[in-house]
This record gives structure tokens, C-alpha cells and sequence, in this order.
């Protein structure tokens, strides 16, 4: 979302091609159609058409060839609203519950809800561009004013074909790894194209008995599985630029910033888990030496996917309680993933450090960051922040489980990573209800305080006397 000023020479990405508006007037899409004035109408259209794949998804898993043992109705909405909002939380275990019907549904409604909510999230931040103070040639496309219909269609037609491109491409790897892996033939053939979509809209559900530890020796599975998840946190866009650019110097601030930042929180999450769990025989002190450092990258990555190898209720409480700040940064902004997004924690980092040294102003990569930009981050992280706390609260307050469990549970939920301890299984009605609410508002909340942050207001006409506080 924060971005800075950058040559007159940066351009969209691939297939987003911007008119030109002197010789080619196009009709902004409010004046074609009054009803989709901003921000009215995309907020309200994004929202009722989750309330339509709600609803079709739990009517669906309803049915009776969806279920091996018939689907109660809280477990039908649950799983749904699960698949919907991209978290892969589950109340009955998806390999042993739902039948072939059951499992296509789930991918269904993965695909539907990942491709709806990078479209709409991304049209929206669009919309928002000018009022957040995205005023750099490179990212003027993508977030400037209200567009015309044309430019719409080519950033629509930009997610999409990534969003397809990166799946159809897994599908077919992973199906190839898993029968280089002694998967049978008829098995894989499903396998492959489900779990890539599981993982690429980083929602993790697992069709494999006992989850993907069953894939814990194969590190080829492993590594395209992670590649995927890794590539639907970063987003379509940030990955448009590349195939367009080709180098990640001529990339713009904010995908340059997106893909340092992934890179150091899955390094760093994978090195403070083999720190916590090298000598824990439950956990990575079971495997080879060797071993160890992949399988902590991999669960580094289960921070945004749920995808796991090792039993995440035996981590040692030091590493849960870190396993949750990762699970709450999340991956890009306009990508699948949930959290608090990893250009806010980025800003908001870049911010603190200036402030230690002393420098009013906030620059990376020889680019200079709007003055705003510290202060959204600020708002977003403490309000997010309040949020996360009430409802982690509720959840623990109605788990039966221990606090820290139940805060795991919690948090996964409400940053839509889906990496469990298993307490999900057990949770009482009270406890659903607030997974159910944790996850929507883990998946609508960030975007909302973006909308509103962004409204247009009124300035005070005046300034006061400047003056000054003490701090220490």
C-alpha cells in the first residue's frame, strides 16, 4: 500500500496498459454506471457476493454424496466460511469427513474465495491510491483516482491470469512430485491440482491421512508446495512486475519492499524455530540433522498456509508464542494472505529504526516514503492490534484448551493462517462462533481500516502553537 516517488520511466505491469487519456477519453466507470460510485459500491458488492459463496458453499457441503457420515450444519458453515475467507481451519478432519464431492467443493469455494477477494481487494486499493498519497509514476495505474473501464479490465485480467498461470503450473508439478513420491497415479492426479490451490490461496486444507506430514521425507513435495504458498503471500501484482521487468532492481519501492520482507521473515521465523525445537524430540529433534533446516523453512512458511509436518501442539511454548507473531505479520497487501501485512510491519520497522537514529524522514532503496505513510501504519497496527486482543480473549475465555493453545487457535484464525495445535476440533459452540468471527474480520478488517483511514475530511482551516511532550 505505502509507496514513494519513482522515475517518470516506471510503468504497470504486463498487461495493464493504461490509455491514453488525452487522445483516447475513457468514460470513468461511475459515469457509466452510477451505482458504483466509490466506495460505496465496491464495498458492498464485495460483501455480498461473500454472503452468496457463504451460503452456496454451506448448502453444498450439506449435501448428503458431500459427506462420508452426513454433515451437521454447524460443520457445513464452519468448513465454508474456513474455505471462503482462505484460513483452512477445520471443526472435522477433511480427509476422513468429506468425500470426493466434499473435497470439490472445498477447492471450488478456495479458488472462488481467493480470486474474489484479489480482484476486490485489489480494484479497491486501486480506487484508494490518490487519497493514500500514491502519487509515483510507476504506481499511479494501479492506484489513481477512479479509472476507466479499460484500465479496470487490465488490472482484472492481470490477477487473473497470474492467480491461473501460478495454479495450473503447481497442479501439474506437484502431481509430478507426488509420483515421483510413490503417490498412486489415480491419487495424484486429484492431489496435485488440490493442493496447489490449497496452498497458492495459502488456505491449507490436506487430503493426505494425517495431514502433510505424511510428506515429511519428500522434500521435492515440500519445496513446491512452499514455493506456492510463498508466491500467493507475495500477490499477483508485485509478481506481474517481475515478468514484466525482469530484474528486481527495476522493480517499484513497494514490491522491492515485499519481497525483502518475505524473505526475512521466513528466514528468521525458520531460524527462531530450529533454535526452539532442535532438541525437542516431538518435534524436529526426531529428524536427521540435515533434515532440520528444510523442515523449519517449510513451517516458517505454515505461518500464512496452515501447512504443517510436525505436530505444532508439541512445539515448546517459546516457540508457539513466536509461532504467533509470525502467524500475525502475514503476507503482501492485495494478496490471499491475512495478517497485519508485511508492508505495514515494514514501514512501521523502517519508522522505529529513524526514530532510534534521530531522521524525520523515512527512505529505502534510495526512495523517499510519504510523510503519512508512519503514521497509517501506526493506526492500522494498534487498531489490528485491539482487535486482535478482544477477540484472542473470547476464544480463550470459552476454550477449553490451555491459554496458550487457545491464543494459537485464536490467532490463527484472525490472521487466516489455519496452523493448529488440533484445539479447533474439540471447540465448543461459543468458541466456533468467535473462530467464525475472528476469521471474517481477520479477513475483511485490515481492508476496512485502509477504507477508512482513507476517507476524504475536512482540515482544520487554522494551525496551532506547536509545543512538545515529554517521553521516558
Amino acid at each position: 500500500m505505502v509507496t514513494a516517488r519513482q522515475p517518470a520511466g516506471d510503468g504497470p505491469p504486463a498487461g495493464v496498459a493504461a490509455p491514453d487519456r488525452a487522445r483516447n477519453p475513457a468514460p470513468s466507470l461511475h459515469r457509466v454506471l452510477p451505482w458504483t460510485r466509490w466506495p460505496r459500491s465496491g464495498a458492498l458488492l464485495l460483501v455480498a457476493a461473500y454472503a452468496v459463496l457463504l451460503a452456496a458453499g454451506t448448502l453444498a457441503l450439506l449435501a448428503p454424496a458431500a459427506s462420508t457420515a452426513g454433515a451437521t450444519a454447524a460443520d457445513a458453515f464452519f468448513t465454508t466460511v474456513s474455505a471462503v475467507t482462505l484460513t483452512g481451519l477445520v471443526t472435522v478432519p477433511v480427509q476422513e469427513h468429506w468425500a470426493l464431492l466434499g473435497e470439490g467443493v472445498l477447492a471450488a469455494l478456495t479458488v472462488l474465495g481467493g480470486l474474489l477477494y484479489l480482484v476486490g481487494a485489489t480494484v479497491l486499493l486501486w480506487l484508494l491510491g490518490r487519497r493514500m498519497g500514491m502519487s509515483d509514476s510507476g504506481m499511479r495505474r494501479l492506484f489513481r483516482g477512479v479509472p476507466g473501464i479499460g484500465e479496470v479490465w487490465g488490472v482484472v485480467r492481470t490477477v487473473l491470469a497470474v492467480a491461473f498461470a501460478v495454479q495450473a503450473i503447481g497442479a501439474l508439478a506437484l502431481f509430478l512430485v507426488m509420483l515421483a513420491a510413490d503417490v498412486p497415479a489415480e491419487r495424484a492426479f486429484w492431489w496435485g491440482p488440490f493442493h496447489a490451490v490449497s496452498a497458492f490461496n495459502n488456505t491449507g486444507f490436506s487430503l493426505a491421512e494425517g495431514g502433510y506430514a505424511t510428506f515429511g521425507d519428500d522434500i521435492p513435495v515440500l519445496a513446491v508446495t512452499g514455493a506456492l504458498a510463498m508466491l500467493g503471500a507475495i500477490g499477483p501484482l508485485p509478481l506481474a512486475f517481475y515478468v514484466s521487468r525482469r530484474s528486481v532492481r527495476r522493480l517499484p519501492l513497494d514490491a522491492r519492499l515485499i519481497l525483502l520482507a518475505m524473505a526475512t521473515v521466513l528466514v528468521a521465523g525458520a531460524g527462531v524455530l530450529l533454535l526452539g525445537e532442535w532438541t525437542n524430540p516431538a518435534t524436529l529433534g526426531a529428524e536427521p540433522g540435515w533434515r532440520r533446516p528444510l523442515l523449519a523453512l517449510f513451517e516458517s512458511s505454515a505461518r500464512t498456509t496452515g501447512f504443517t509436518t510436525l505436530d505444532a501442539a508439541a512445539f515448546r511454548e517459546e516457540s508457539k508464542v513466536f509461532a504467533t507473531g509470525l502467524m500475525l505479520i502475514g503476507g503482501a497487501a492485495g494478496s490471499v494472505s491475512g495478517g497485519l501485512k508485511l508492508g505495514t510491519v515494514a514501514v512501521l520497522s523502517i519508522g522505529l529504526l529513524g526514530a532510534l537514529a534521530g531522521r524525520e524522514r523515512l527512505s529505502l532503496f534510495g526512495r523517499e516514503l510519504p510523510a503519512s505513510a508512519f503514521r497509517q501504519s501506526l493506526a492500522i497496527t494498534f487498531l489490528y492490534g485491539g482487535l486482535v486482543t478482544f477477540l484472542c480473549a473470547g476464544v480463550i475465555a470459552a476454550s477449553r484448551a490451555t491459554p496458550l493453545d487457545a491464543l494459537f487457535e485464536g490467532v490463527s484464525a484472525i490472521s487466516l493462517s489455519g496452523w493448529s495445535t488440533g484445539q479447533t476440533l474439540e471447540a465448543g459452540a461459543w468458541e466456533r462462533g468467535l473462530l467464525i468471527a475472528a476469521m471474517l474480520v481477520g479477513r475483511f478488517g485490515p481492508l476496512l481500516l485502509v477504507i477508512l483511514m482513507a476517507r476524504e475530511r475536512p482540515q482544520p482551516p487554522t494551525r496551532h502553537v506547536e509545543d512538545s511532550i515529554r517521553f521516558g
